[in-house]
């Protein structure tokens, strides 16, 4: 299970301070997906970095089965595995299969066992027959899964995935989500996201996070029901106001097809029908649109922002 009390995280530099988290409380279960959704710039890779032991809170608590991710942060490293949105830690003159045997040493497995959990991990993720290729040949989705191969070399219980679909195409997007379901038994998995419908068919849990701040939880049924009551119709264009242009699904022929709180609808035509919300519905209305995509630990070349914990 991961637990966050309070969690901050202040990122400080010459002529700025962008608080990054801001009181988070976050839990994730075991046996279950949790997702954190937000845009851009909300906090979710640096609430993954922190749960991560890669950087350190500025204040509060993070807990990994128990575990302290300050105190305890050696611990938690064999606990946790870890893809990031831009997963760059594998070597391509080298096959899949030695780069999964080389990150098995790493975790003090000897070469047979390495080798012996790498062949059972590239047919997990479908990349047997390609474990003798190097992996400059890989498609982006074979790197994808290859890279959550690497994260379960160590078998570990906590999986953290961030934006694991991002960038490969629908096929292998497919075979990504089924992994992750199949995961999910036994472990704690934490997935983000920006694809609405991933999020609705992998996760038991989500939380909604924008500008540091959880603003909601719950199944993705429950935030749905927050939607309340919505509404489609087919409007002039012309008629949509700055307000109203985060509800417009399409422009066509000079006409918008709006979907809303039936509320809003109303005030643009009396001509609507009534639709259950889904989750981007949801999304759009409780989360809304981005601010500025601020990422400060991108600042400094060599991943500088990481040297705040002694290794």
């Amino acid at each position: 299970m991961i637990e966050t009390v309070e969690l901050t995280k202040v990122f400080r530099s010459r002529g700025w301070t962008i608080e990054a988290l801001k009181g988070v409380n976050f839990k994730a279960e075991r046996n279950k997906i949790t997702a954190l959704v937000g845009p851009n710039g909300a906090g979710k890779t640096t609430l993954i970095k922190i749960i991560s032991t890669l950087i350190l809170p500025t204040g509060g608590r993070a807990y990994v089965d128990g575990m302290d991710v300050v105190s305890q942060a050696k611990e938690v490293r064999q606990k946790i595995g870890l893809v990031t949105v831009s997963d760059r830690l594998m070597y391509y003159r080298l096959t899949g299969l030695e780069n999964l045997v080389f990150y098995g040493t790493l975790y003090n497995m000897g070469l047979r066992e390495a080798r012996e959990r790498a062949k059972e991990l590239l047919d997990t993720v479908g990349l047997g027959d390609w474990g003798d290729q190097p992996i400059m040949h890989y498609s982006t989705g074979m790197l994808r899964r290859l890279a959550i191969a690497r994260a379960l070399m160590h078998d570990p219980d906590v999986v953290l995935l961030d934006e694991p679909t991002l960038g490969i195409d629908t096929t292998s997007s497919r075979k990504v989500r089924q992994l992750v379901r199949r995961l999910a038994a036994n472990r704690t998995i934490v997935l983000t996201s920006h694809l609405m419908k991933e999020i609705e068919e992998l996760a038991d849990s989500i939380f909604l996070i924008k500008s540091g701040q959880v603003i909601m939880n719950g199944t993705p049924a429950e935030i749905r029901s927050r939607a309340g009551h919505f509404a489609e119709a087919l409007v002039p264009a012309e008629i949509v106001k700055d307000e109203m242009e985060k509800y417009v699904v399409k422009y066509e022929n000079g006409r918008a097809l709006i979907r809303g709180p039936e509320e809003k609808i109303a005030t643009l035509t009396g001509n609507y029908a009534a639709v259950d919300p889904t989750l981007e519905d949801a999304y759009i209305l409780l989360v809304g649109e981005s601010g500025a995509d601020f990422r400060p630990y991108q600042m400094k070349r060599g991943g500088a922002w990481a040297h705040e914990r002694p290794f």
